[in-house]
Formats: structure tokens, sequence, C-alpha cells
């Protein structure tokens, strides 16, 4: 954005975000984690919309999107926030009536079921194949999902996640398979704007966890069964519609939806998809001319920290495709690292060491 010329301002709970470090960040500005202080969270960023003029409000995470969908009415006499109404969000913010959302449209997903109470878990899985996840319907990078190999081991992990993610979803495990991330782009009349597919190379935590490489693809099949997905929830804004393509079968699977930018949010960008500056324009003009093409082929890594701890998890780390050590000249760009603008490492850097002793992070990342 700020390489448009829009003055840009970050909000995040440390000054040692990467994102305030860059050349094109207007200002840096503190408060306190939206998730653990929601309220202030929202008091905080209305008053400094106000304070400096600020036109339009991106939520960037799970957490800002929850706040923002929260006083979304007393935002938007503010400011422009381009997001779905409250009846469309809830499916993204729900991984259960996101599945029950495609199994309404005629989008395959893996089989799932939907406990409701603990009593029902022996029951309602008898006619499911192990191995199953046991997947929480609210959490984001992979988190908390757990593997129950058997029927002794399907009560005591659900109810280990339970704890932490009430009532989660049990699906049937599709095994081995490729990873896509289909990206669509609506007006505020729920009209297409953009799409953009891309593959997951690699992720981590390495089985369940985001990418940390991807490939631009196209792939129409995919493309025609998200659009068919969206159909019907009068969307505005981004949705990011995450497939696997089952090895064995081919079959193309629904496995989550996104109302927010994606981790790899670069990717799209350096293929010739710029979402932020397409959202940034509907919201303030309230259109666009159709993005229909972009490049193929085109690889992006988030090489920090997530391909260095994929990386260092990885048993068959020799055999990475693309090799670790590639770089530009291989045809390989990065998130964050760029010659451009480097100062985005020396706020990572600075991160780390902020968050050196904080065991809290720690168990974020290494969760696996």
């Amino acid at each position: 954005m700020g390489a448009k010329g829009i003055e840009t301002y970050v909000v995040e709970e440390t000054r040692f975000s990467p994102a305030a470090f860059s050349k094109y960040c207007t200002g840096s500005l503190v408060c306190s984690s939206a998730s653990q202080d929601p309220e202030h969270f929202y008091r905080y960023v209305s008053d400094k919309i106000k304070e400096y003029g600020i036109d339009v409000f991106f939520p960037m995470d799970e957490d800002t999107v929850a706040v923002a969908m929260e006083h979304k009415e007393e935002l938007e006499k503010i400011c422009l926030i381009p997001l779905p109404e409250y009846d469309s969000y809830i499916i993204t913010s729900d991984k259960g009536k996101a599945y029950k959302h495609a199994m309404s449209v005629g989008v395959n997903i893996p089989k799932t079921v939907f406990p409701e109470e603990l009593d029902d878990i022996q029951k309602i899985t008898e006619h499911l194949t192990y191995p199953l996840m046991v997947k929480p319907v609210k959490s984001n990078g992979g988190r908390g999902i757990q593997t129950a190999y058997n029927k002794q081991d399907i009560l005591k992990i659900y109810q280990e996640v339970h704890e932490q993610y009430p009532y989660p979803i049990i699906q049937e495990h599709l095994g081995e398979g490729d990873v896509y991330d289909v990206v669509l782009l609506y007006n505020s009349r729920s009209e297409l704007r953009a799409s953009f597919i891309q593959k997951h190379v690699r992720k981590y935590p390495l089985v369940t966890g985001p990418s940390t490489v991807q490939e631009s693809v196209i792939y129409p099949e995919m493309l025609e069964m998200a659009i068919e997905y969206m159909k019907g929830l009068n969307w505005f804004g981004i949705a990011d519609l995450e497939f696997m393509v089952q090895k064995e079968t081919g079959e193309i699977k629904f496995l989550e939806l996104n109302c927010k930018f994606w981790n790899s949010l670069q990717m799209g960008i350096n293929a010739g998809v710029d979402f932020p500056w397409l959202l940034y324009k509907i919201a303030v003009d309230g259109d666009v001319e159709p993005v229909k093409q972009y490049q193929t082929g085109i690889m992006c890594r988030n090489l920090l920290p997530g391909d260095i701890l994929h990386y260092i998890f990885n048993n068959d780390r020799k055999n990475m495709n693309p090799p670790f050590w590639s770089g530009k000249s291989d045809g390989i760009r990065d998130d964050i690292i760029s010659k451009d603008d480097p100062m985005p490492i020396v706020g990572f850097i600075t991160a780390c060491l902020r968050y050196l002793f904080d065991k809290r992070m720690w168990k974020f990342l290494l969760r696996r």
C-alpha cells in the first residue's frame, strides 16, 4: 500500500513487528493484543482512526477480524471496512459451520462428524475409517489438531482437544495430497473481481501447518468449486478457500474458508494480483476492473521463520524441492526479504530477541 503512495499505519502489540520496519510504513502503533483484550483493542483502534483520519481499516488476522465484526456498525461510521456481513462471516469463524455450508451447496468435504456430547463419540465414529483427525472449530496455523489411530485412542484424544478447543469436529484423515489456496475478491455487490490459486509446496508444522513455500498455478475445476461455495453468501472482500487433492483418488476436498489476508499474501502480489491494493480501491472507489490473469510457476517462500522451522524438523531435508538454499536467482522470492526494502529483516531479528524468553511464543511456534 505504501508503495502506491497510501499512508499506511501498522497496529501491533509490539514495536518489533517486521511490517513496522518497512520503508513503506508511515507509522507504527502499539496496542494490547486483540486476542487478550479485544475491547481495549477496539477502543484504541477507533481512537487512532479518528486521530489520523484513516480511510480504510484492514484487520489482518482472526482476532482482529473478530473485533472488527463485533464492532462493525460503529467502525463503519468512522472508516471503510471491506468485510462481509456477520451472517456470512460466522461461517469463516467456525469450521463446523463452514463444512455444513459446503455440504449444503454440494462441495466435497472429508467425511466429518459434529459431536454435541462427549458420550456421542464412540457411536458417531463407528462408520468412519481410522486414522481420524480431531480438529478445533476455531484455531489457526493447524494448531490443536490431533490424530487418533484406533477406537481406543479417539475418546482420550477428543477429550484432550476438547479441553482447550471445545467440541472439535472429527474428520477422516485424507492421507497424502496437495493442498491449494483459492483466493477470491468480491466487491460490495458480491461480484467477483479477482481470483488466484497457489499450491502449497512446503509447510510448517510439517503435516497440518500453513505453507512456507508456494507456487502460483491455474486449476479451473477447483476455481469453479470455490465460486460455487461462495454463492449465496453475499460476500464482500477477501475469501481464502483451502482445498486438498487426494493423492489416491484425485478428488478435490474443501478444507476451510477465511475472510482475511493469508500469510503468503506476497505470493499473489508477485504473480500479478495485488490484493491489498484492489481491496483498497474497492473500498474507496466502489469497484475495480476484474483481474482475470496472473503469472503461473512463480514461487515464493516465508524463510523467516517458517521455512527454517520446516528445514529443522524435516528428516528428509536433503531432498527438499526446491532446495532450502534456493533464492531469487533460482526463481524463488521471499515474503519478507527484499533488497528494495531490507529493514523488515531487522524487525524480525529484534522480534526474535524480544520473544527469546517468551514461553508463550515458543509454545505457539513449536506446537506441532
